[in-house]
């Protein structure tokens, strides 16, 4: 309902400059209809199931998808995040790779670091494929075939690819893997590992 509210929102704002937020009455009722209402929680990848996609899709198909997956894992990463990124917020070290995130949902920038070299190798190949220039500077581009278009990809498809894995995956329910299923896996990975409430809040932040 909120939805659909927000749609009629812009549009009467657009088309009729009548801004609908100020009708108290109506959000009044929006607020007792949502009452007891759960969002459905995004449904998480464990570690061998990240592995096993890694190992067994096909690079020619999936490039694209897995150096997704390696950054929304490995840094905890809302789906804007990884729509924003630009070939400049990755350095690529001796034998690491750093990623900055400047523009967070907090407004604070991040760091995380990519240490593991079979992931690191499936980076590289991309970022080898990817016509990177002036007037394109987004990272992740469209993959077709095999290479990269100078053309972005947008912020509806990367939040659909925890999806497109888990289809791959033959998991079940796979529309329950959202946009939202990178930073749920990753805090879901520390917190089994013994990480404190804190550590698992900095983290993706």
């Amino acid at each position: 309902m909120w939805t659909v509210y927000s749609m009629l929102r812009t549009c009467q704002n657009l088309n009729k400059n009548v801004d609908i937020s100020k009708y108290h009455k109506l959000q009044a009722f929006l607020k007792r209809s949502s009452t007891g209402y759960q969002p459905k929680k995004s449904k998480i990848l464990n570690d061998s199931q990240i592995n096993k996609f890694l190992n067994e899709a096909n690079g020619q198909c999936y490039l694209g998808i897995k150096v997704i997956l390696i950054m929304g894992y490995s840094g905890a990463m809302r789906r804007d995040e990884l729509t924003q990124m630009v070939i400049h917020d990755i350095q690529f070290k001796e034998d690491s790779i750093h990623v900055q995130i400047p523009k967070t949902k907090d407004n604070v920038s991040r760091l995380f670091v990519i240490t593991k070299q079979t992931w690191i190798s499936i980076i590289q190949k991309y970022v080898a494929l990817c016509p990177f220039n002036v007037t394109c500077k987004r990272f992740f581009l469209t993959y077709r075939n095999g290479r990269c278009i100078t053309s972005p990809i947008g912020i509806n498809k990367i939040g659909q690819v925890p999806r497109v894995i888990a289809q791959f995956m033959q998991l079940p329910n796979p529309g329950l893997y959202t946009g939202h299923c990178f930073r749920r896996s990753s805090a879901t990975h520390l917190a089994d590992c013994g990480r404190d409430l804190l550590t698992i809040k900095r983290h993706g932040r």
